[in-house]
């Protein structure tokens, strides 16, 4: 660790001049030894730690880079958006946070990066890295079946006797988005209709009633139902609820305390959380979405903070500890063999060499990127553009904002330390 301490020999140097020539009195080298000890104490007491990659450094104020801050105030202003949260790490470091705009437009309320905003597909991160974790403690494997004898939900769900592709289900496939089943391409995701089903009364109506047209493995299909059956496996092999399996497994060992499940309505607002604003066809359904029934598909909600904390810690870097080992790692960022795109709830860039996932619902915008060079980057907004319209534009905007972020070697970054 070094120390920056100029000031030290200008303390040091005033006390020479108020008292030199130095008296022969007593009194007088009383004064000057006593001057010389209070220069030195408060010359090194004032000595700011400068980060030399060894270590953590001490609290310092954030410098704004002004070049950032424009481009997000533009990103915004094109787009609508009325809020955003934005969080920078640098080998291991949060070197830059900071809010934008409002989080309630009503009361001109300020974003800061305290505020706590929806996740929506962000969600899947966490369940998969939850999952891996159980794998990791020995209580699951990931190509476990799902449904039928020996599976981890076993009869749980749905009425024996399964098909033959249910039963070939495993929990490698559903991270992977691989179930056959499901997705837009497979019988569609239906994981919003009848919003008042319990979980049981759900799965056991999809079960019944919709098909299973392709074997496991074969076809690439996004669905969040994947998920939804991912979560009520944490529940079945951990004992916990999914949100305390979360909160106490994943966050808890790496200082998360802000990391929750959010409300549906706009009296469930919970403390520090934005309010959340749709454009055109969005508007109705911001808050009308099955939370928390959409748990570990789309239901977390955090600050850009502690996602960023989170996202360090399944980063696979030495800087800061991970909370998976090298083994399960691997396991969370590998695809499957049909698409090198997704893995289990994690996407792979491998042309921008970047980790990264996306999440998008009424009212919600998301995003985070671990790129190979230690950079990441967590953003957060509380709009979108309506994806009924042209949405292309907004997103691709906000994909290459957030990869420049993560790949420019222009902006200064502080070394400074703010998790």
């Amino acid at each position: 660790m070094e120390y920056s301490c100029l000031s030290l020999s200008a303390a040091y140097l005033q006390c020479q001049i108020k008292n030199h020539p130095i008296s022969k009195s007593v009194k007088m080298n009383k004064l000057y030894y006593s001057c010389l000890f209070t220069a030195f104490f408060f010359a090194f007491s004032s000595c700011k730690k400068s980060d030399n990659g060894s270590g953590t450094t001490a609290p310092a104020t954030q410098t704004d880079i002004v070049t950032v801050d424009s481009k997000l105030a533009a990103f915004m202003s094109a787009y609508n958006i009325p809020g955003a949260s934005l969080a920078v790490s640098k080998n291991g470091k949060l070197v830059y946070i900071k809010g934008y705009g409002k989080a309630n437009t009503a009361t001109n309320e300020l974003v800061t990066p305290a505020h706590r905003f929806r996740l929506a597909s962000v969600s899947k991160t966490f369940t998969g890295a939850a999952v891996l974790k159980l794998v990791q403690e020995g209580k699951l494997n990931l190509d476990a079946k799902v449904f039928g004898t020996g599976g981890v939900l076993a009869s749980d769900y749905g009425t024996a006797p399964y098909n033959a592709n249910l039963l070939n289900i495993t929990v490698r496939h559903l991270l992977q988005n691989v179930s056959g089943s499901w997705g837009a391409a497979t019988g569609g995701d239906v994981i919003d209709q009848n919003p008042t089903y319990t979980y049981k009364q759900l799965f056991d109506w999809i079960i019944n009633s919709r098909p299973n047209p392709n074997i496991p493995g074969t076809v690439y299909d996004y669905s969040n139902i994947n998920f939804v059956l991912a979560g009520r496996v944490i529940e079945k092999i951990s004992g916990k609820t999914y949100i305390n399996y979360i909160k106490e497994d994943v966050m808890a060992p790496i200082s998360g305390t802000q990391t929750d499940i959010a409300g549906k309505t706009a009296a469930e607002k919970k403390t520090n959380e934005v309010i959340y604003y749709g454009q055109g066809n969005d508007a109705p359904y911001v808050y009308n979405i099955a939370f928390p029934r959409r748990d570990a598909d789309g239901g977390l909600m955090t600050t850009a903070t502690e996602l960023l904390k989170f996202v360090n810690a399944i980063d696979g870097f030495t800087t800061r500890p991970d909370i998976l080992n090298s083994t399960n790692l691997k396991a969370l960022t590998t695809p499957s063999a049909v698409y090198p795109g997704y893995a289990c709830g994690i996407g792979i860039w491998s042309a921008e060499n970047v980790w990264y996932n996306y999440g998008s619902l009424p009212g919600t915008r998301t995003g985070f990127m671990r790129h190979n060079n230690g950079m990441c980057v967590a953003l957060l907004l509380n709009s979108r553009v309506d994806p009924s319209t042209n949405e292309n534009p907004f997103v691709y905007a906000m994909q290459d904002l957030m990869l420049d972020l993560v790949k420019n070697t222009s902006y200064s970054w502080q070394g400074i330390d703010q998790f």
